[in-house]
């Protein structure tokens, strides 16, 4: 699904213009949808008031209008503007006059009271900056807004996004209108999919503006528009890959992973048992010999081996080491290295060399936790870089890279103070800078792909919830990765499905059990229902 920020809005905006399409008619188009579903939502739940906010500028101008069509129509009307608004310009100006002659008298912010009733926020639009300082006058009003929502069971609507969060990545003011519904206009917001933004605005809807599908498209593909898209479950029903009925185990591919260690055994089971759950043929998964039997009692399904722990000599024992796992992945269609892998220790000499074996040589690899730290340890980062680099240079398919905020500052120390601002302007650059796709998790989970023509496709995934927050879920989406990989799935496909499977799984499992009560194994028992429910049972 398409997303637009403010600078696609206007170019759309301004290409109807040069076609004949009057801005006005736009915002009649606006009010219009606004006005519907205030009508809607007052006949649902019976409110008698209904409450405009109109701000300067054409998202107020919308209010306007919307206010315009809901005269007579509701059984209470109210209008507060901000005290710009009496110097709107243009459409907005028009409005806002058209009103005054038919005897709606806008009051002041400041007189606006919390009481129950419908509440439609047309403050800011998507013009909004979250960096720029909020009136006074704002954050009087945004307080009682939000009371009137927790303590009168008000309901708020937003015209084109929450007022106090911004279109482009979803930043947010200090004080934000918390929305029930927003109408979005023409398509998505990036910043109604992206963190924290999508916390404040409730159930999303879009509106085309009345715009016919063939001009819209038409207007993407001459200005050559280039945003992230909303990864929702209609593109996976695209993607469903197919499973032939004379299928053998080699079919779907063999996973080699390299996980665990003493104490962090559940990384490896888990990461383990989401790959073969997700249809993996054959999941070979090494881990310590000191957890072996561990693994082997909880999983005896997957196909468990201990790295050597003979000789004795470290350096015989590290060149053993790597000697075993290169074997295992000369004969694997992908490898996941990281997950509760730990650090070098006498007995694992050197990891970091196992992770760079992978990088040079696994035909499709996914690396996670604990491989992403080894690759931000003293003098290893720019080697680090440099051979994921090499690795996409000799032919092999970009790396996968699955940091959380904590793990991107690490890999990526030139962003790090910019990773809670703008996640997708963070996983694009590390992204360039390793030539690996990305996948920056969190609550909207960026997944960016290297830069193509300087231009990086983008993914915002819109499933999971805050139950996933616990040690050991991203373990489950690392399996599930190395999975989807594993199968052959074309690389877009696969990554984008397992972080939206992985989210869903969650989203399912938490309707029967609760967020709070979820847990990383729930995830993995909620798969099957979350193939089911995106069409790929079969």
């Amino acid at each position: 699904m398409r997303t637009i920020g403010s600078n696609e809005q206007r170019i759309i905006e301004k290409a109807a213009a040069e076609a004949g399409i009057p801005t006005l008619l736009l915002m009649e188009s606006a009010a219009h949808a606004i006005a519907m579903r205030a009508l809607q939502l007052v006949a649902e739940r019976g409110f008698r008031k209904v409450m405009v906010l109109c701000g300067a500028g054409n998202n107020g101008g919308d209010g306007f209008a919307a206010a315009r069509l809901l005269l007579g129509r509701v059984q209470h009307l109210q209008v507060f503007e901000a005290e710009a608004s009496k110097d709107n310009q243009g459409d907005a100006h028009l409005n806002r006059q058209i009103c005054l002659n038919l005897g709606i008298t806008p009051q002041p912010f400041s007189e606006f009271e919390p009481t129950d009733g419908l509440i439609i926020d047309a403050v800011y639009g998507s013009g909004f900056r979250a960096d720029r300082p909020l009136s006074p006058e704002f954050e009087r009003l945004a307080r009682k807004v939000n009371q009137a929502r927790m303590e009168h069971s008000a309901l708020v609507l937003a015209v084109d996004l929450p007022s106090g969060v911004q279109a482009d990545h979803g930043q947010v003011a200090p004080t934000v209108i918390q929305a029930d519904e927003t109408l979005s206009f023409l398509y998505i917001k990036t910043g109604l999919v992206s963190y924290p933004g999508h916390k404040a605005a409730g159930q999303v809807y879009v509106h085309d503006l009345d715009l016919p599908e063939s001009f819209l498209e038409q207007v993407w593909q001459q200005q050559n528009l280039h945003t992230p898209s909303a990864l929702t479950a209609e593109e996976l029903r695209a993607w469903r890959p197919q499973r032939p009925m004379d299928a053998h185990k080699g079919t779907f591919g063999r996973l080699a992973i390299l996980a665990g260690s003493p104490g962090l055994a559940g990384a490896a089971i888990l990461s383990g048992r989401a790959a073969e759950i997700s249809g993996a043929g054959y999941v070979s998964l090494t881990v310590p010999a000191e957890i072996y039997a561990a693994v082997l009692e909880a999983s005896p399904s997957l196909l468990s081996a201990p790295l050597p722990e003979e000789p004795l000599v470290q350096e015989a024992l590290a060149k053993a080491q790597l000697s075993f796992w290169t074997q295992r992945l000369e004969n694997c269609d992908a490898a996941l290295v990281g997950p509760g892998m730990g650090k070098s220790t006498p007995k694992r000499p050197d990891l970091l060399s196992l992770v760079m074996a992978a990088i040079a040589e696994a035909p499709r690899l996914v690396l996670d936790a604990d491989a992403l730290n080894l690759l931000t340890e003293p003098d290893a980062l720019e080697a680090g870089r440099a051979a994921l680099r090499t690795r996409t240079q000799s032919g092999l398919e970009p790396a996968i890279l699955t940091p959380h905020p904590g793990e991107f500052r690490r890999l990526c120390p030139e962003m790090a103070a910019m990773v809670e601002q703008d996640r997708i302007a963070c996983a694009e650059a590390l992204a360039a800078l390793t030539a690996s796709v990305v996948v920056l998790k969190g609550a909207g989970t960026v997944i960016a792909f290297p830069p193509k023509q300087d231009r990086h496709e983008v993914w915002i995934n819109t499933s999971g919830n805050a139950g996933m927050a616990k040690a050991g879920s991203g373990d489950v989406l690392s399996g599930l990765l190395g999975s989807l990989l594993a199968q052959r799935l074309p690389l877009r496909e696969a990554v984008c499905a397992a972080v939206y499977l992985h989210g869903l799984a969650a989203d399912l499992q938490a309707k029967l059990l609760t967020e709070r009560a979820l847990t990383p194994e729930d995830i993995v028992s909620g798969l099957p229902g979350a193939f089911r429910q995106v069409g790929w049972d079969k």
